[in-house]
């Protein structure tokens, strides 16, 4: 028995119809040499990677990391929206997000809450990436028992989380 060959030109790591993933904001620039320190939190970027802590002794660039640039210009790559139903108890419900948030920046620093307000009876959390509001989905559907319904933009660079709560 053979297994079937794959085809020339076909590009596996990508859903079906999706051609081509969009170009890295940082990508089209050029990364300038030397270390990067971020003027609002002070993580320091250091070949291409951004980190806590101290950066290698050499000149330093003042600058300001992905994650502080989402925050200052409002723009949120993860959006929950959490329905009145989760509001029970609202204070282990925000300590509960915050523990998520300090487990994953902790790994991933450009990681973070951009902010959580409530309108009209909702709880609206937004953050600097979808990984967070993924991870934040999936241990709050653990709590509740709720089904999160994860939408993507186009491009994946953005990621919309409701719920289902048909029970």
């Amino acid at each position: 028995m053979t297994t079937p060959t794959r085809k020339p030109g076909r590009k596996y790591d990508r859903p079906r119809g999706v051609t081509r993933r969009p170009a890295r904001s940082g990508a089209s620039r050029g990364k300038a040499g030397g270390v990067v320190r971020c003027e609002d939190c002070g993580l320091i970027e250091f070949a291409g990677e951004w980190r806590a802590g101290p950066g290698p002794v050499t000149e330093v660039r003042a600058g300001r990391c992905p994650a502080c640039q989402r925050v200052r210009a409002r723009r949120p790559a993860g959006t929950l929206r959490l329905h009145p139903e989760f509001l029970a108890d609202r204070a282990e419900l925000l300590r509960m997000i915050r523990n998520v948030e300090r487990a994953e920046s902790s790994e991933h620093p450009l990681e973070r809450l951009i902010d959580t307000e409530e309108s009209d009876g909702t709880l609206v959390v937004t953050t600097t990436g979808v990984h967070l509001a993924r991870a934040l989905a999936h241990k709050l559907a653990r709590r509740f028992h709720k089904k999160p319904r994860l939408r993507y933009a186009p491009g994946e660079t953005r990621l919309f989380v409701d719920w289902e709560l048909g029970d």
